[in-house]
């Protein structure tokens, strides 16, 4: 008889998607779009018109049964030509390309700005509440006045950690995003954990720093043969959390508060914000200044500069500007996302755990890749205000129904009903909801070797129950996302949530 006692990790799950539901399992954008056919339909019968109400009919048959057989990674048929399509008419238009410095063209002063949506955005430098300082990044335009922080952490990983603390850093976790939903304009967060090639300047300037004359012939040896034998040894990991905040005006007129007064309302903020993630695991936090974020965006879009930066970093700082911290050339093609000197591609996630998964569930995602110039994994967070939840949970429980009474001993219909439920009870005693999503960009000097990962990324996230895809005619928008810069994509589209949920 065996006295051990078998320990079980925590599961996490009851994940789910705000939807609408339709007829006959239809979408209710779908349904919705039908009632005009049957009432045209109807008029044909009416009058008389029969052949052309059965040719109506079977065309919109043939066109749902289209939509449904043709998913492919939750795209349908007309989806994935309307992504060739927009992809063909953006190459007409010459809008897939970018030139930027001294020969290029929209850029009359020479500089390398960031592309796209990030092209206007603007980088200074404060002082919190507690005098530390900190960068902030202002994008406005078009509707969007949004300010973010960027904050870089040093986590201790998993090692000598048992399975309780690693639980109650869940929770904490948890706890900190729950927070952000109950803040005053809190559009979005995310983190990034981004691994790269060790440059060997550490190493070599810890040996440097740290030999004295006075040491034995003996240590010396060994103090070489560590430089020589581990010049390139473990990859650099960095953890960065960035905290995005809506800059509109409080009286409800159009506008933006400026930065002046954003920076302060800030700056007494985030040392709580910053505190409040000492229990999460993630080590030390500190706000990153402003010519930290321009050396590592600049890095970003050019790898190959990354060991030279070190090296300026250590000799006094860079002093690169924002408006240099961009490419020179950059061009946006279907699969692929070619910047300066180097290629990257980004997957993202189109579909949540469909069941339970554990707090390490990421393990092979966050492990750094060899072979490559960078790779970076984004966790974006979306959390929803306090005041929008009980509605939101409300309408997810009233769709639930109906779904399931629209099918007949349906598994999924039920466990979206027992899920919907188990949200409410959870939303009245408190808890939060927070959106998510996840990018994956892989950056490298060959393109050839995204055949490779094109097999091997949708893999790394089985453990965690995520299926991921490419990010197809939309590759430049989504590595400016899976960057710690605070760009919230849903701030930016023309199509509400609201609206495409019900799709």
């Amino acid at each position: 008889m065996s006295n051990e006692t078998t320990v079980h990790p925590n599961v996490y799950g009851n994940l789910t998607v705000p939807r609408r539901s339709g007829l006959l399992g239809l979408s209710f954008g779908t349904s919705v779009a039908l009632v005009p056919i049957v009432l045209m339909m109807i008029l044909l019968m009416a009058f008389g018109y029969m052949l052309a109400a059965m040719i109506l009919v079977a065309a919109t048959a043939v066109a749902i049964v289209l939509s449904k057989i043709t998913q492919k990674e939750n795209r349908s048929l007309y989806g994935r030509i309307m992504l060739r399509f927009m992809q063909r008419r953006k190459e007409k238009a010459q809008q897939h390309l970018y030139i930027a410095g001294p020969t290029g063209k929209g850029t009359p002063d020479g500089a390398t700005r960031l592309p796209g949506l990030m092209a206007r955005s603007e980088l200074s430098e404060h002082v919190d509440s507690f005098g530390e300082p900190f960068g902030l990044i202002r994008l406005s335009g078009n509707g969007v006045h949004n300010y973010s922080v960027v904050m870089e952490t040093h986590p201790n990983g998993e090692a000598l950690i048992d399975r309780d603390e690693m639980e109650r850093r869940v929770a904490m976790w948890g706890g900190w995003l729950g927070q952000r939903g109950s803040d005053e304009g809190i559009r979005g967060a995310s983190v990034t954990i981004e691994s790269a090639p060790d440059s060997g300047l550490r190493l070599n300037r810890l040996l440097r720093e740290n030999r004295t004359e006075e040491s034995t012939e003996f240590s010396r040896a060994v103090t070489d043969q560590i430089q020589d034998t581990f010049q390139n040894g473990a990859p650099q990991l960095v953890a960065r959390v960035t905290v995005t905040f809506s800059g509109k005006r409080l009286d409800g007129r159009a506008g933006d508060r400026g930065t002046t007064e954003m920076a302060e309302d800030i700056g007494n903020r985030l040392p709580t914000i910053r505190a409040g993630l000492s229990g999460t695991g993630a080590g030390a936090v500190r706000a990153c200044t402003a010519q930290q974020i321009t050396d590592f965006t600049r890095i970003a879009y050019d790898p190959t500069v990354a060991t030279t930066v070190e090296e300026m970093q250590n000799d006094g700082g860079t002093g690169l500007r924002w408006e240099d911290a961009g490419p020179a050339f950059a061009r946006d093609d279907f699969e692929q996302y070619r910047h300066d000197r180097a290629v990257s591609k980004s997957w993202t996630m189109w579909e949540g755990p469909s069941g339970h998964y554990t707090a390490d569930s990421l393990k092979r995602v966050l492990k750094p890749a060899s072979g490559v110039l960078r790779k970076r994994v984004t966790l974006l967070y979306r959390p929803i205000a306090t005041d929008k939840t009980t509605s939101l949970v409300q309408q997810e429980q009233n769709d639930a129904r109906f779904a399931n009474s629209q099918t007949h001993n349906n598994a999924r219909a039920r466990q979206r009903l027992a899920a919907a439920n188990k949200t409410a009870s959870e939303e009245a005693q408190g808890a939060g909801l927070t959106r998510f999503g996840v990018v994956l960009t892989i950056t490298s000097k060959n393109s050839e070797d995204f055949r490779r990962w094109d097999r091997e990324v949708p893999g790394l996230f089985a453990r965690a129950r995520l299926r991921v895809r490419p990010a197809l005619a939309n590759q430049a928008v989504t590595f400016q996302a899976g960057l710690p810069l605070g760009l919230v994509l849903p701030d930016h589209m023309l199509i509400p949530d609201e609206i495409r949920e019900m799709f």
